[in-house]
């Protein structure tokens, strides 16, 4: 991935990383997170986001 152009399978990987991020995120599945687990699960989901939008 250095040269920023993903694979499919790369994508889809990423993907499915970003969407159980965003379940963990979501305060009706389960318990609150604390604010320091809420900002690094944030953080890490903002840059696979920007990951996914270099495509």
């Amino acid at each position: 991935m250095a040269d920023s152009t993903l694979t499919d399978a790369e994508r889809a990987k990423l993907e499915q990383r970003r969407d159980r991020l965003m379940k963990l995120l979501n305060p009706e599945n389960g318990e609150p997170l604390d604010a320091e687990d809420r900002a690094d699960l944030t953080q890490e989901w903002n840059k696979i986001d920007q990951m996914l939008q270099r495509r």
